[in-house]
């Protein structure tokens, strides 16, 4: 990362400073983290909670949210809430290469969520350059997620049990 001016926050603590804004405006949120699009931690603002395994976890739904919205004909990944009997994971695709993890308690409004974090998104989204310079992109090609199966499968394909000889 390029050296600041003295005084100058890093692009780390405007995002931490964003993620913080998520925990005062939303009440019932426990925490969130930054993370490029394969899973690294970029800055989080989450306590009781290991963060590099919230990430993982979030890299992996937006993987398969993404095929999700995409197969379906539903358009571009934007979010996915996941409800448990003790409270929510929200994740949010943050521009092309990072995302946005929130771990809420079981009376977090969700709605009060999606109102207040789509625009806090948005600006960590504007650092997403900066945040999975180094990632893949958090949103999937057309071309992949339209592949046949037999690419998708490989050259050979699947390996099909032989068939035995018939009986003389």
């Amino acid at each position: 990362m390029p050296a600041l001016r003295k005084g100058s926050p890093s692009v780390e603590d405007k995002v931490r400073a964003e993620l913080a804004l998520i925990r005062t405006q939303v009440p019932g949120v426990r925490g969130s983290l930054a993370a490029t699009s394969d899973g690294l931690v970029f800055a989080h603002d989450v306590a009781d909670v290991e963060p590099s395994q919230i990430a993982a976890i979030s890299a992996a739904t937006l993987a398969l949210a993404s095929r999700a919205t995409v197969t379906t004909g539903c358009g571009t990944f934007h979010e996915a809430v996941a409800r448990g009997s003790d409270g929510y994971l929200a994740v949010y695709a943050a521009g092309d290469s990072a995302i946005v993890a929130v771990v809420g308690t079981s009376s977090l409004n969700v709605g009060m969520l999606q109102y207040r974090a789509r625009e806090i998104i948005d600006r960590i989204a504007a650092y997403s350059t900066q945040i999975g310079a180094w990632a893949a992109p958090a949103r999937p090609s057309t071309r992949a997620a339209t592949a046949t199966p037999a690419k998708t499968r490989g050259a050979d394909g699947p390996a099909l049990p032989r068939r035995r000889p018939a009986a003389s």
